[in-house]
């Protein structure tokens, strides 16, 4: 029976159209040496065709993870801005294609993903189908990881990972 790293990774492996992953890299250039990895997902994930019968296009949904805010932004302030209040969202477009990505540190992705974050933001989105689309090889058994985290977070009672329109940090018993 495969692990659950393993039925992570060959999810995150399956394939995407071929404007996505030009998207990514060019998400992940912007971005320099800093960039480890990009992960798509969203409802367009699910969706054949990337444009809208009004020509309007959809929007793509991406986390490009990095190593570090400072070396990601080269700005002092945005780096400060990512690491309080992670993650920062950009409007991007590329080969008529647009899209909205979110920056995380790998550090902060993967603490966001599991059952010890009171911030389901993350972990939530990770809860439903993603692809890698981009990658620095070096990230790819922590992206995988962290990724793997994400059922921990969903099981009753696990860490206190809680709407915080509920009033509280941790599940209700």
């Amino acid at each position: 029976m495969p692990s659950l790293q393993q039925l992570v990774a060959e999810e995150l492996a399956l394939p995407v159209d071929p404007r996505v992953s030009a998207m990514a890299a060019a998400i992940a250039a912007k971005h320099g040496a800093a960039s480890r990895a990009v992960l798509f997902y969203g409802s367009c994930l699910r969706q054949k065709q990337l444009d809208d019968a009004a020509g309007g296009g959809m929007m793509l949904d991406f986390y490009l993870i990095v190593s570090d805010y400072r070396a990601a932004y080269g700005k002092a302030w945005m780096a400060v801005a990512n690491r309080l209040i992670p993650p920062n969202v950009f409007y991007f477009e590329h080969d008529g294609l647009v899209a909205k990505y979110a920056v995380l540190s790998l550090d902060d992705f993967h603490r966001l993903n599991g059952p010890e974050t009171a911030n389901v933001s993350v972990w939530a989105r990770f809860a439903q189908p993603s692809r890698l689309v981009w990658l620095d090889s070096s990230a790819q058994d922590r992206i995988v990881e962290s990724v793997a985290r994400r059922p921990c977070s969903l099981r009753p009672g696990a860490g206190r990972g809680r709407p915080p329109w509920t009033g509280g940090g941790g599940p209700s018993r």
